[in-house]
């Protein structure tokens, strides 16, 4: 029997993750549980440019919630903590927003089952994301160097 190292079991749970699509209802202690949080986390990284602890980090949907240049530098510690106290700086690169509540497309394993339906949505706002004082990011892309 194969043994499945850590990157590799987790590699799988995401892509089964991604393959069933977005829950209608959110279970804790199910993959589904932290599915946003995990999105989220796989824009932050593929965003990332050049070698960083790169974490995506919830916000507030509000207009008097703090900014993700604020979340990210008040976080420093927390985010350094959580890579064994690496880094010494960080800063907010990007933001997202994740749409919630989608339609849940059917399972695909052999045919496109729900072939040109509209699933998950997704709105990058770059750097310019990192100051905005508005409801639009739910997601802050923070790194550590």
């Amino acid at each position: 029997m194969a043994v499945l190292g850590f990157t590799a079991i987790t590699s799988v749970l995401l892509l089964v993750t991604l393959c069933q699509g977005a829950p209608t209802e959110v279970q804790q202690g199910t993959a589904y549980y932290n599915f946003y949080d995990e999105l989220a986390q796989s824009i932050c990284t593929a965003a990332a440019e050049g070698p960083s602890f790169v974490f995506a980090i919830r916000r507030d949907c509000q207009a008097d919630a703090p900014t993700c240049d604020d979340i990210c530098t008040s976080r420093t510690d927390a985010m350094r903590a959580t890579v064994y106290n690496q880094g010494s700086t960080s800063a907010c690169f990007d933001a997202v927003h994740v749409y919630k509540n989608r339609p849940v497309l059917a399972a695909n394993p052999e045919v496109q089952t729900d072939a040109a339906e509209v699933g998950l949505a997704t709105y990058r706002y770059f750097s310019a994301g990192c100051s905005a004082n508005y409801c639009g990011p739910n997601y802050c892309c923070c790194l550590v160097r």
